[in-house]
Formats: C-alpha cells, structure tokens, sequence
C-alpha cells in the first residue's frame, strides 16, 4: 500500500514571502515540516510539490540538497489541485495526506491515527473531526485515492483549484469519515500557521523555547505548545491579531513609497514596514514596499517585499505600471520634487484609487484621502488631517530597566554626534553605567574611548529591545525619541537644529516628558543632572508626564481602522 504524503509550498507568498525558507531553531521552516512527517508510522512515501519557476527554484534546490523528493509543476501556478494531483497519479497513491507547507506543527499521531481509521473504512473518502470536537490542529487533508478522485473532478473553478478541499464545500461529494482526535487539543484556540511576519515571530518564539531544553533530533511537542499558550499570554498575543485570510475573498493591494538615507535618516522606512505588516495582518491587504535611496542589508527588511529606487522619478515610473486600491507616501518634502508627486496623487485619484500620505506632506493634502501625521504636533487644520499622542507609529515595549545608557544619534548620524559626544559622556556619567552606542545603516562609526564601559552595535536588529530595557536613552529629534520616551526612559533630546521646527521643539518643552538639550553647551550639565542621584523629583515628574502622554499610543491600530472605514465608505 503506498500511502502518500505531499507538502504543498511556493516562496510567492503575498504576505510573507520566502516563508518556508525561513529559519526556525537553526533550520528552514520546511526541514521541521519534513522532519515531522517522518516521525509518521504509516506513511511510506514524501513529496515537496512546488512550481517550476525560477522563484521557487531555491525550494527545489534545499530538497535535492536534503534528499527530499520534489516534484516542480510546469502548469498553472495557482492551480495547487493539479500540482498536488500530478505527485498523486505519479506515485500512484492509495491514500494521500496533504499537508499545507506554512504548517510547521503538523502532529505526526494524528496524521497516523487518521490514517489507520480511513483506511480501517475503505468505502470512506476523506476524514473529519466529530461534531463538535474542538482542535489547534491547521494544515492537514487526508484522502483515500477515490475521494481524491472525487475531488479533483468537482475543484473545477478557479477558487477550487487555488485552494485543496474548497470544492467540496462548494459542491458536497465526499463521504468524510468521523473520528475522534488523537488528544485532547481542545484547550486553547490559536493561530500556527505561518504567513505574515506575527505569525513568524510566534513560531520563532515557540521553536526557541523548545529547542533551548531539547535536542535538536526532537520535534516540538504540540501538547506542550498548546500548554504553553495556555499559561502565557503574552506568547498570544504575539499573532493574536492577524486575520487568516478567506478564499472567496478578493483582498485589496496597496503600495507604500518611501525613502532612507543619509539626509533624511530611517524612520520614514521603519514605520512603512511597521504599516506593511499591520496592513497585512490585520485587513489582509496585500502590501509592495518600494524604497528610494541606496540600498542597505536591514535585518528587520524583508528583502522579498521591497523594491529599492535610486530616485523619485525611476520609482514613480515603476509604480505607474502598478494596480493598487491604495497609495501610501511616505516622503520628506525637502527631498522630492512635490509637483511631480502632486501630479502622480491627482492621477491615482482619478482612477478612484485611494491615496494616504504620512507625516509632512501636508502640500498633498488638497489631492489625497488623509494626512495622517504620526506626531503630538501639527499647526494645520484640515478635514483629512489626523494627529496626536496616539498616532505614533510604534509599538511601545515594556522590559526590566538595566542600569545603561543608550545612544542613539539617527541612521545616519546627520549632525555628526559621533566625532565628539562619547568623549562629553565619559565625562559625566558615571564609571558603573554601561554605555551602548547605535551605529546607524548610512552614519560613519563612532569615536569612542578604547573602554570597557562602551559598546558599538551597528543596526541590530534587536533595537526596540535595547530601548525598552535602557534606563536612560540619548537621542537625536525622530521615531527614536519617542520611543524613548514611551519606553519610561529617562530621555536626553540632543540639539534638534535643522530636525524639527521651533514652535514644536517649544510645545515638546513645555509638556515636560523629556530635557531638552536646546545648545551643545547644554548636554553636560543635563547628563550631570540625570546622573545626580539627589535630584530625583524632577527625573520622577519627567518620567510621570512621559508615562501620561504616551499611554494611549496606539497608531498603527488606529491607522488600520482608517483605511477600513475609507474603504467600507463610512
């Protein structure tokens, strides 16, 4: 009896491309998948179904490498019924367990224990838990070769050829057989799947722990999964919000243009991949990140995601060939030509396309849907303007204070705070304090004192971390100091000079949250200050307004609702 399982997986995700490449533990997402369907007693035979495209030639390419049966379908690409039913008449299968690639906790007792039940009942065509059995379970079909038959001839629409079993809910054939599961998997309801970048960090999350206290020839307990998220909510709440996506549900596509570099620095792009994320997760939109400026390696950039643009023009030129529901602009006005990117808006507008831009592109205004401006400050009026404490695009993030100091000058360190500031530090702080200074992606390397007490990381990836667990942050105008303040940092503003306008960094003063450094001389005194054991009321009001201001912080949330209610008309 040749009993088939086949792994159906393509690296042409719309919202996580390249997933099954990912690494989890060490390895790609796909050697767990396989690794776990050998744990399986009754299955004799293990196909990779992928298409033969040159994108998902490095899946291929990991199984030849593995040892791993692969079969790439030259046909349709979206027609998963044909590539899985190819592998089938090809190994002439009795019975056929499909299982979905971006699964990587598929249980081997329950595949094996489906298994011996349908084919304990020949006459049956397919399996199903009994009514009213609650089950973590994702990722798993399983056929005897005449319900696979049966199948195949009624997946006759697009839908039903795009997505294994969907023809039988449109059109009921086969006689499913009920069985029990093999545990009891009914305690918790969760997501583990893998198909946005929350659904990967839970995953990435759950193979860490496991891995950290087992071998690594061991596979990753789904009972101890499900009993980890029962005792851990924040574990939950890593992917708690992404939406699984529906197949009879055509989803929207939107494009984000920004831009990085050594004039403008790297928030315009930080919070574009924040929005990227949250469009995808939470609406299901599928989201092209297009980048004008020079290309970097980011470790938090999904490289499958993005297009990197020399200039403004190169990028409106591509973008002009694109279909999208919706445009978001994430510019700095002072470096792109405005009239141009007027005419680009008022063209997406005809088209009754949908038009956001973010932050200082107030000269849009008369031609788009919304400003939304992720800051406390805004001297404009406007019906399609939205501002505010609660805009800001971060997620703030909560750790046990350490007791160091973090330096963060920008990602390109416009000011050139690295040729002198560490020097004025060293001779302000405290000896015991440790001392961390962020190279940003396009800044030149510090000068730091050959000491103990520094430490140079260039772009780590772990950046959000290191602020929340920094007791005191040194920061430049931008994204950085809010997420300073946010943090419950004490947080030091460097000169803003060109960075922000006067009647901004005024308001900012006067709301107390953080010192402001408004000249260099003012730099080391303030540090003595903050350093001053004894003065500890006015660093506990600071803190306490901070805590205040930034508690409702909650922009990209906010920012989703927005485009749902634009797009739902309200």
């Amino acid at each position: 009896m040749n009993i088939l399982a086949v792994v159906g997986a393509r690296l042409n995700s719309s919202r996580l491309p390249g997933k099954h490449l990912l690494s989890l533990a060490g390895q790609p997402m796909i050697h767990h998948i396989f690794q776990r369907l050998q744990q399986c007693q009754q299955i004799n035979t293990r196909v990779l179904a992928t298409t033969a495209d040159t994108f998902n030639q490095p899946l291929v390419d990991w199984a030849h490498s593995h040892a791993v049966e692969v079969m790439a379908y030259s046909g349709n690409v979206d027609d998963l019924v044909g590539r899985i039913d190819t592998v089938v008449q090809q190994y002439n299968a009795d019975y056929i367990v499909y299982i979905c690639g971006d699964c990587p906790l598929i249980e081997p007792a329950f595949i094996d224990h489906a298994l011996t039940q349908l084919i304990a009942h020949p006459q049956k065509d397919s399996i199903k838990l009994a009514p009213g059995t609650e089950t973590i379970h994702e990722g798993i079909a399983v056929y005897s070769h005449h319900g696979w038959q049966k199948l195949v001839a009624i997946s006759t629409s697009d839908l039903a050829r795009e997505h294994v079993g969907y023809g039988n809910k449109l059109t009921p054939v086969l006689d499913a057989l009920e069985i029990e599961d093999c545990a009891d998997f009914s305690k918790i309801k969760h997501r583990i799947s893998v198909d946005t970048d929350a659904d990967y960090r839970f995953m990435s999350e759950i193979y860490r722990r496991w891995y950290q206290h087992h071998g690594e020839s061991t596979i990753v307990s789904l009972s101890w999964v499900q009993q980890q998220l029962l005792i851990d909510p924040q574990l939950r709440q890593i992917n708690a919000h992404v939406h699984q996506k529906l197949p009879n549900v055509k989803y929207r596509k939107a494009v984000i243009l920004c831009q990085v570099g050594a004039d403008v620095g790297m928030g315009h792009l930080r919070r574009s991949v924040l929005l990227a994320n949250a469009l995808m997760e939470q609406l299901s939109i599928g989201v092209q990140l297009h980048i004008i400026g020079e290309s970097r390696a980011l470790p938090w950039l999904q490289a499958n995601l993005t297009q990197w643009h020399t200039d403004i023009t190169e990028a409106l030129t591509v973008l002009k060939e694109l279909n999208a529901d919706l445009w978001i602009v994430d510019l700095h006005p002072a470096f792109v030509p405005q009239q141009q990117l007027i005419d680009f808006c008022c063209t997406a507008k005809a088209n009754q396309q949908r038009v956001i831009a973010i932050d200082k592109c107030d000269f849009l205004l008369p031609h788009i849907d919304l400003l939304f401006v992720p800051s406390f400050f805004c001297e404009l009026a406007h019906p399609n303007l939205s501002f505010g404490w609660e805009n800001y695009l971060f997620t703030p993030q909560t750790a046990t204070k350490k007791n160091q100091l973090l330096v963060l000058t920008g990602g390109s360190d416009a000011l050139k705070y690295g040729a002198w500031l560490a020097e004025t530090i060293d001779a302000c702080v405290p000896a015991e304090i440790e001392r961390i200074w962020i190279q940003g992606p396009y800044a030149e390397a510090p000068q730091l004192p050959e000491s103990s007490h520094w430490k140079k990381l260039q772009n780590p990836a772990n950046l959000p971390t290191l602020v929340a667990e920094s007791a005191t942050i040194i920061s430049c105008y931008g994204l950085s100091l809010f997420e300073a303040i946010a943090s419950k940092a004490l947080t030091i503003l460097l000169p803003a000079k060109q960075l922000t306008s006067s009647n901004e960094l005024r308001f900012l003063k006067q709301l107390q949250c953080c010192f402001i450094c408004e000249h260099e001389r003012d730099i080391a005194p303030i540090l003595r200050q903050v350093f001053n054991a004894k003065d500890t009321d006015t660093k506990q009001q600071i803190l306490d307004n901070a805590a205040a201001l930034t508690a409702n912080i909650d922009g990209v949330n906010i920012f989703c609702k927005k485009i749902q209610a634009m797009f739902n008309g309200s």
